[in-house]
C-alpha cells in the first residue's frame, strides 16, 4: 500500500513538473510572448509549490494555515475524483471561507484555454494561493497585453473568485 500511495505521489508530481515546465512557463504568443504563467517556474524551482494528496476536509484546513507566499495543490485519488461540479461548487465555498485565499478548482473535464492553448493541467486537484499575492501579480499583468486574448468567460471564471 505504501509504495502504491509513493508511486502516485511521483506520477502527480512528475505530471505537475511536467505542465509547469512545458507549458505554463514557456513563453507564447498568446500571453503577449510572456508565458501562460510567469510565475509558476521560479515558484516551482525555489519550493515554493507544495503537491499533497488530498486527504480529508480536516486535513486540508490544517495544511492552508501554513500558506503565506506558497501555493499548495491538493490532488484527488484516481478513485476518488470530484466531478467539475462538485469541485467548482468546493472552490467556491473555501474562497467564501476563507477570503485571505484563492482557491482555483482544476479538473481534467473543466476545459481552460486561451487563443487555442488549452491550460489544463489533466489532474483533478485543488490549488490553493494567497488572496494578496495573487491579485498583485495580476495587477502588474494588467498593465501588459496578457489578457488581451482572454475571452470573457475565462477572465469572470479566474478573476470572480
Amino acid at each position: 500500500m505504501k509504495t502504491t500511495v509513493l508511486l502516485s505521489n511521483l506520477v502527480t508530481q512528475k505530471t505537475i513538473d511536467s505542465w509547469i515546465e512545458d507549458l505554463l512557463s514557456i513563453p507564447n504568443p498568446a500571453f503577449s510572448n510572456l508565458p501562460p504563467c510567469p510565475y509558476a517556474k521560479a515558484a516551482w524551482v525555489e519550493g515554493k509549490v507544495i503537491v499533497k494528496k488530498f486527504v480529508s476536509f480536516n486535513q486540508l484546513k490544517e495544511d492552508i494555515k501554513f500558506i503565506k507566499d506558497r501555493v499548495m495543490i491538493f490532488y484527488f485519488k484516481e478513485n476518488s475524483l470530484p466531478s467539475c461540479k462538485d469541485l467548482s461548487i468546493l472552490a467556491k465555498d473555501y474562497n467564501l471561507q476563507f477570503p485571505d485565499l484563492i482557491f482555483y478548482d482544476e479538473h481534467p473535464d473543466t476545459i481552460e484555454e486561451v487563443a487555442g492553448i488549452k491550460l489544463n493541467s489533466g489532474i483533478c486537484a485543488l490549488i490553493v494561493q494567497n488572496r494578496k499575492d495573487i491579485e498583485e501579480k495580476r495587477a502588474e499583468l494588467q498593465k501588459t497585453g496578457y489578457y488581451d486574448n482572454w475571452k470573457p468567460e475565462m477572465k469572470e471564471r479566474i478573476f470572480d473568485r
